[in-house]
């Protein structure tokens, strides 16, 4: 008589799923946009509802010769104000008891604190994006809005240079040394790096002082350090044919964007009010705010890119 096998398939309640007691995250990018507000209060006078940051105009230039014998004129000192207003932003879960005490993930709790950790991150960084995306001047590749671009009105080397030279013409400072700042697409980047060639572009690790490095830095060119962000805002079928995605790349120099901060970001351990103690609230909190500083530190360019959305 022939061997009877005892095999998975006749003990299959002897066989079962094994899983990894770890747990992975969703794949994540780095938060970038607040390292550009520059500009926060220094000397607050009292907590208030928002922070009014007192500006100086400059007196117009006197280049008329004086008399000798004619006493000169007396002028008038004007200023003039910037507000940034705060609001309270956070998010918390509740865990029950009964799920921290069944769970299999060696580290349940960590994991959790972990995603509220980078929804913290990330929230605050989209709030300092959104004050960006309303701030400056915007200009476009061709024409005067996201409906005259085709899907050919890519960012160009000439297009990043007069972006430095307006910068340059408003008597806007640098961020770092000589340099300005700008934010740009991957699909963006991939069109300026084309056209210009690796060897145009001056990479970080080449940098005589590679401490004063921004999150995401690629390189410099055109006079700007240029970061990398696929979080830069993206209008899809925005442009003349309506196919076309439309990128903003964003030009930085000194007081674009100011902060106020009346609480910090911090994690949150909620109280426990239920009357058998299993609802355990974590989350974290922040009461700040962002808001344009100087209209002439900023520039945003919009354009296509040649490996966007364009069908």
């Amino acid at each position: 008589m022939a061997d009877v096998f005892t095999s998975t398939t006749q003990l299959t309640n002897q066989v079962l799923t094994s899983y990894d007691r770890n747990a992975y995250f969703a794949l994540r990018d780095m938060a970038i946009w607040d390292q550009f507000a520059d500009v926060k209060p220094g000397n607050i006078t009292s907590p208030g509802s928002s922070v009014r940051f007192n500006i100086w105009s400059d007196l117009s230039e006197a280049t008329t010769a004086l008399s000798e014998t004619v006493d000169v004129d007396a002028v008038g000192l004007s200023d003039s104000t910037v507000t940034v207003t705060p609001s309270e932003y956070g998010n918390a879960v509740l865990i029950t008891l009964k799920l921290r005490s069944d769970d299999f993930l060696i580290g349940f709790d960590p994991d959790v604190a972990n995603i509220l950790a980078e929804n913290m991150v990330k929230s605050i960084d989209t709030i300092a994006r959104t004050a960006i995306d309303s701030a400056g001047t915007a200009v476009w590749a061709s024409g005067t809005a996201d409906g005259d671009l085709a899907s050919t009105d890519n960012i160009t080397a000439a297009l990043v240079k007069q972006q430095r030279a307006a910068l340059k013409k408003a008597n806007v400072s640098p961020k770092i040394g000589n340099l300005y700042a700008a934010v740009i697409h991957p699909d963006v980047a991939y069109d300026l790096k084309v056209e210009t060639g690796d060897g145009a572009w001056i990479m970080p690790h080449q940098y005589v002082d590679t401490q004063a490095l921004y999150v995401d830095e690629i390189g410099t060119f055109g006079g700007f350090k240029f970061v990398e962000s696929n979080r830069t805002d993206l209008d899809e079928d925005a442009g003349t044919a309506g196919t076309e995605s439309v990128y903003s790349t964003y030009f930085f120099g000194q007081q674009a964007i100011a902060k106020a901060e009346s609480i910090a970001p911090s994690m949150v351990m909620g109280p426990v009010t239920d009357h058998l103690n299993r609802f355990r609230p974590l989350g974290w909190y922040a009461y700040l705010g962002y808001g344009e500083f100087r209209s002439a530190s900023l520039r945003r360019l919009r354009a296509t890119s040649s490996i966007g959305t364009n069908t």
